[in-house]
């Protein structure tokens, strides 16, 4: 689980921290703001969205109160006090069409068999991603989940030279397991998270 959670109240809007990284509505919201800009998601036609990580619903909100999409959203999140803080404090019933599971996004994957145009990989424990995660039968599989005009965002936050090795890895690993992928480097209040995007229309 995630360990020590909290929900401050900062500049008019609560957020949810863990005891070293924002999860929810802080520096990570501003992440995927920042990377979902870049590769014009608000443009984009997206009608089913797969949220491994949920949090307090960070990407549902950019998705659905700031880029105005009606879409079918799947979010999935194993940690069920991160859940219970959702419904507290962030409004949880205010997103349109989300189905929330409260599964490990492991298993959920595996056993996952519908396709998405959107694919959001953030799933943390503070702020490591856990070693199953960068295994190839999860990427390939997360591949797979993809429709044919599908885009994966998968979020590392790099605090060490050990996570920074795993990152390379990894985007070798993305190139080769689901093809064509981008690298996004965003330092945001003294974090730096590295965004590996992986988009089907490209050509490799």
């Amino acid at each position: 689980m995630s360990g020590k959670l909290e929900v401050l109240f900062t500049n008019g809007k609560y957020v949810l921290d863990s005891a070293h990284v924002n999860y929810s509505f802080g520096g990570l919201h501003a992440v995927f703001q920042k990377a979902f800009s870049d590769f014009n998601i608000k443009n984009r036609n997206i009608k089913n969205v797969l949220i491994l990580g949920f949090g307090s619903g960070s990407v549902a909100s950019i998705l659905q109160n700031e880029y105005g999409k009606k879409v079918e959203m799947v979010g999935v999140e194993k940690d069920e006090a991160v859940i219970a803080l959702a419904k507290k404090y962030f409004s949880l019933d205010k997103y349109k069409n989300l189905t929330l599971h409260c599964e490990d996004a492991f298993e959920f994957v595996q056993n996952c068999k519908e396709k998405h145009d959107l694919v959001v990989m953030d799933v943390f424990i503070d702020r490591d991603v856990p070693e199953n995660f960068s295994a190839a039968a999860f990427i390939s599989k997360s591949g797979n989940l993809l429709s044919d005009n599908g885009i994966l965002f998968y979020n590392l936050v790099i605090h060490n030279e050990k996570v920074r090795d795993k990152g390379a890895k990894l985007f070798k690993q993305m190139n080769e397991l689901i093809g064509k992928t981008d690298w996004l480097r965003i330092n945001v209040n003294q974090t730096e998270n590295w965004i590996f995007i992986s988009d089907k229309t490209k050509k490799p």
